[in-house]
């Protein structure tokens, strides 16, 4: 434990392991991995070696425990810097990077509860190789400590503690990306599993493709109506540069046939006859993703042989990056131009234009939107709380047949079933809700809301397998406790207030 603010720790490591001094005086040579604690929560650590930009580029500050370990798997020579750390701490450190501050709450709210639930349900992911459960960048969620706590984003975090999106009883993986263009697609379609095959066998029922506006909602299937849609702009898009300023709604970049021919390598094309040494002497469309209608297969036709580019990914760095600078789609304060080489996403149309002597000269894409399409759109979040949309309907109406609420938990009496009583809080920000009880063998349920009162389930009412039962009258406007205690030897639930 680190008790005196200002105390400065050096640590080294060798082969003989890690050397630690306080305050230039030497403390010791220990196995590791160690762990820094200070005695009072509110303290925080400084990493001196590291550099984090949130507005400036700074030294970062981290509450809760420092731990620095070596891998267990790979890079068994590198030192880690870990964060250990707790969930609500964890979350207002996220929202402002992943999001932007002045965003409408509810869509910041959203965010948080995005952004809290994709922490917990990737708990693990990589710990078969390093000491770490996520990281702190996009391959997991920005995450920059202290110094990213803007105030809104300490207040939607707060107004949501404990709050997370739910499938059928487990914690979702709840992707976003910055903005759709109107529309998002399946997520087995932009991350397929396995990625030779379009698409994937990864079907997520709570990831799939929405029409992201105002009704009614557009058959995109439809050729003209394709057409129409991805050339120009909806205003009836929650994320349109008319709502929301967002610059990537609508886009068109034009990239020269050199300029496709130069991006083409083994890894993101697939060669389908001859070689790929000649020119590129056309493009064309041979798959499209069902709901939005993108690219998700383009054949390439070289002089000396036919190529395909294939998947989300793959796409994007061919045919989905500008050649050049290229003006936004949002009219000038708020267009600013989308810089050469920059990777927005797979497009839509791939338009072929000719080289005045006739040669093919290469291809107008036209598409919109910048990132993954998948789960939910922060510009979209954005424009749905401007037309009225709290953070509940937000994340409804991005992440298909969810509950929002409560962790769930399980509960029981049966070895490895989890704790026999368990006790959380959450924010209920409209006093309403419903308690959910998915049993299996369980006797009796006795259930303490905000220590006052008791819903109590027995036998017969738990044998009908889920049990959903309105507590509205017992919640609170704000933070609520409860306090679950299963009755009886055997049996188990998974358990769960679903708010309103």
């Amino acid at each position: 434990s680190i008790d005196v603010p200002g105390t400065i720790v050096r640590t080294t490591r060798d082969a003989t392991g890690y050397h630690v001094s306080i305050d230039g005086v030497e403390l010791g040579t220990f196995a590791g991995p160690l762990h820094f604690r200070p005695t009072d929560a509110a303290n925080r650590f400084r990493v001196e070696n590291i550099r984090r930009t949130f507005g400036t580029t700074q030294v970062p500050l981290y509450r809760g425990m420092i731990e620095l370990s070596h891998s267990t798997g790979t890079l068994t020579d590198r030192l880690h810097v870990v964060n250990i750390i707790e969930i609500e701490d964890y979350v207002p450190g996220v929202v402002a990077n992943e999001s932007i501050a002045s965003f409408h709450m509810e869509a910041l709210k959203a965010q948080a509860v995005a952004a809290r639930g994709y922490a917990i349900a990737n708990i693990g992911r990589f710990r078969a190789s390093f000491p770490y459960d996520i990281v702190d960048s996009t391959t997991s969620q920005v995450y920059r400590g202290v110094i990213s706590e803007h105030p809104r984003a300490l207040q939607s975090s707060a107004e949501t503690i404990g709050i997370v999106a739910s499938y059928q009883g487990r914690i979702i993986g709840a992707l976003y990306s910055s903005s759709f263009g109107g529309h998002s697609d399946n997520s087995n379609w932009i991350f397929n599993v396995p990625s030779s095959q379009l698409p994937g066998t990864n079907f997520t029922p709570y990831l799939v493709g929405i029409y992201d506006g105002v009704p009614p909602v557009l058959d995109l299937t439809d050729p003209a109506t394709h057409n129409t849609f991805w050339r120009t702009i909806q205003p009836q898009g929650y994320d349109m540069c008319g709502r929301v300023n967002n610059r990537f709604s609508r886009w068109k970049i034009i990239i020269p046939a050199a300029s496709i021919k130069s991006r083409l390598t083994t890894t993101n094309s697939v060669l389908i006859s001859g070689t790929r040494t000649g020119p590129v002497t056309g493009v064309s469309v041979q798959l499209r993703m069902p709901s939005s209608g993108r690219v998700a297969i383009a054949r390439i036709t070289l002089s000396t042989g036919v190529v395909e580019v294939r998947g989300w990914d793959n796409l994007r760095n061919v045919l989905g990056r500008s050649a050049a600078l290229t003006a936004s789609s949002c009219p000038s304060p708020n267009g600013t131009a989308i810089a050469a080489n920059f990777t927005l996403t797979n497009p839509s149309i791939l338009e072929p234009y000719n080289n005045p002597d006739g040669s093919f000269g290469g291809v107008n894409a036209y598409g919109g939107g910048w990132g993954h399409n998948v789960g939910m759109s922060q510009y979209g979040a954005h424009g749905r709380a401007l037309a009225g949309q709290n953070f509940l309907q937000i994340l409804k109406a991005y992440y298909t047949g969810v509950d929002v609420g409560s962790y769930p938990i399980d509960i029981g009496r049966e070895p490895g079933s989890g704790p026999p009583t368990l006790r959380q809080q959450f924010y209920a920000p409209n006093a309403a809700g419903s308690l959910v009880v998915r049993a299996d063998g369980l006797m009796k349920l006795v259930v303490h809301i905000n220590d006052t009162y008791d819903v109590v389930l027995n036998q017969e009412e738990l044998e009908a397998g889920t049990v959903t039962v309105d507590i509205s009258a017992y919640l609170l406007p704000g933070l609520n406790t409860i306090q679950y205690n299963p009755v009886g030897r055997n049996g188990s639930a998974t358990v769960q207030v679903v708010i309103e």
